[in-house]
């Protein structure tokens, strides 16, 4: 190895400069990265690194001029909210929830949304491609869900009558199943024709639910408790703690 080389092959000066201008880059410093970027083509025409960090660079920058993403967004994200929308068949949904993820509303029953209730999370996963079900199935069935309360990607809830109440100030992860039903009888002579058991379901106010948690009938979940990610909850849940597994148990106190 020659001592005006680098271990990797690159000249000190040009590899002190891709350093550099990395950190540049990292720290937001646009122009100065391409000057140094531009600095090593003139001394290793056709490097790579350079011309990768240069590429990197005109994007970020691009982004931040033009609103990339919020561009795509609109263009691919809006139409399938309104295509949801246009789909949804329940009659009696009342507020104007933020709909950052398609959502379907089905049923003859009523879901009332309280102030700037959300639906979907851009970061997380499925925001593209999935929706959210909100099913208040029979005529009698009620959903409710109080003010700012937050729901994540792919989530379902579903009433058939026993109704599902959610406090506000709620945080729910992605792909939430909560349910008033059973809807099959359990049976097996009367699985296919029989009468499913009912009971509501109560969540409290700022209610935290882990990603995959499914909540069954008859389950009330106290005032500022967390669910752990992945948990059935079967029975209820006091106010004030964290509870976890399958089925879900209080682990402690906050």
């Amino acid at each position: 190895m020659s001592a005006h080389t680098t271990p990797d092959g690159a000249p000190p000066l040009v590899a002190r400069a891709l350093a550099a201008a990395g950190d540049h880059s990292a720290a937001g410093h646009t122009h100065s990265a391409e000057l140094l970027y531009e600095q090593v083509l003139d001394a290793d025409p056709g490097n790579a690194a350079a011309l990768d960090g240069l590429q990197a660079s005109g994007l970020r920058r691009l982004t931040r001029s033009l609103g990339v993403r919020d561009k795509l967004e609109a263009t691919f994200q809006r139409p399938r909210v309104w295509k949801y929308r246009l789909l949804s068949t329940c009659p009696n949904v009342s507020g104007t929830p933020i709909t950052l993820q398609p959502v379907l509303f089905v049923g003859s029953g009523r879901v009332v949304l309280g102030e700037a209730v959300q639906f979907g999370w851009k970061r997380s996963p499925l925001f593209y491609t999935g929706y959210c079900h909100v099913e208040a199935a029979a005529a009698h069935a009620v959903i409710e869900i109080g003010d700012r309360t937050e729901i994540n990607n792919n989530s379902m809830l579903k009433s058939e009558g026993a109704g599902i109440s959610i406090g506000a100030h709620g945080l729910f992860g992605a792909h939430i199943e909560i349910f008033d039903s059973n809807f099959h009888d359990l049976h097996p002579a009367r699985r296919h024709g029989g009468v499913p058991r009912m009971a509501p379901v109560e969540i409290g106010e700022n209610v935290f639910l882990g990603m995959s948690v499914k909540v069954l009938k008859g389950v009330t979940i106290g005032a500022d408790s967390v669910i752990g990610a992945g948990s059935v909850v079967s029975t209820s849940i006091p106010a004030g703690v964290i509870a976890a597994g399958n089925p879900a148990r209080v682990i402690r106190e906050l």
